[in-house]
């Protein structure tokens, strides 16, 4: 279970670092680019327990709350609006951001991560800007080369070409991502469960509960991700996303005795990217 967005906002920060307290998740994820890394960076760094995987971060999409390339000085141009903020959606880091852009970016943040003091676990992209959805240019294969750089596996559903939103050509597109990825002996998982961001009107606990509930019982085997968006529903949330409740009900999930009474019904194994990444590392 991973706690989405670590050091995107105090907010997000104060639940997630409560949840690794408390021992609920098994996972995180950072931003290094987000305006609260240095408070989730030093939480990771004096807590060996938070497994931290690398949240690559290209797309700043709050209207007034943004973020910006860690690379210093120039060759990342193509990443970044007139107001030198990253694009605001993935479909604008397809069309206007360089290969070598994005792979500079991506290396710049691994190793900021690493010069923070994190043993990072893991790689996955930030709003899917990685992975072709909104306009099917991808830049999987240089995600993959920096796996193999840092031995580190990448949060790429197999099922993804289940899904039924693709069109042929990116299900095919996908097909040959996950075989270069077994090629290469990058670890991927095989599902991924995730609420939908956005609340709708009148969405309640229980509503988020029930549908979370019936995503596990329907889970089949191998190893899913559970994603969550956990926040403290303050005004600085409110600030960020009229979405802010839903993100506290998904902190109290997580906390919810019926959740853990859940898991152990259906069988199921927690286990952290460190696992995942520890093995890919024993097996070269």
């Amino acid at each position: 279970m991973t706690a989405d967005d670590f050091g995107m906002c105090h907010s997000m920060n104060a639940a997630i670092m409560e949840l690794w307290r408390d021992q609920v998740i098994t996972s995180s994820m950072i931003m290094i680019p987000g305006p609260w890394l240095k408070q989730a960076a030093d939480y990771a760094v004096h807590n060996h327990e938070a497994n931290i995987g690398v949240h690559l971060t290209l797309t700043s999409s709050f209207l007034q709350y943004k973020w910006k390339p860690v690379t210093g000085g120039t060759g990342v141009e193509s990443l970044i609006t007139a107001e030198g903020y990253f694009w605001g959606t993935p479909a604008e880091v397809e069309l206007y951001a360089s290969e070598e852009a994005v792979r500079t970016e991506c290396r710049s943040q691994i190793e900021a991560a690493i010069r923070l003091g994190i043993d990072p676990t893991h790689l996955d992209s930030h709003e899917g800007s990685l992975l072709g959805l909104a306009g099917g240019r991808d830049f999987l294969e240089l995600a993959f080369d920096l796996c193999e750089e840092y031995q580190l596996p990448f949060k790429l559903p197999r099922k993804i070409v289940d899904q039924p939103f693709l069109s042929p050509y990116m299900r095919e597109l996908f097909r040959s991502r996950i075989a270069s990825a077994d090629r290469r002996g990058i670890p991927l998982i095989d599902d991924l469960l995730i609420l939908p961001y956005e609340q709708n009107d009148g969405e309640e606990y229980a509503d988020v509960k029930r549908e979370i509930v019936k995503a596990i019982q329907e889970m089949s085997g191998g190893i899913t991700e559970l994603v969550i968006h956990p926040s403290r529903d303050s005004a600085e949330m409110r600030c960020l996303t009229p979405s802010s409740a839903k993100r506290e009900m998904e902190y109290h999930m997580c906390m919810d005795p019926e959740f853990w009474k859940l898991l152990e019904d259906e069988d199921i194994r927690l286990i952290s990217w460190k696992t995942i990444r520890d093995g890919m590392r024993l097996a070269k």
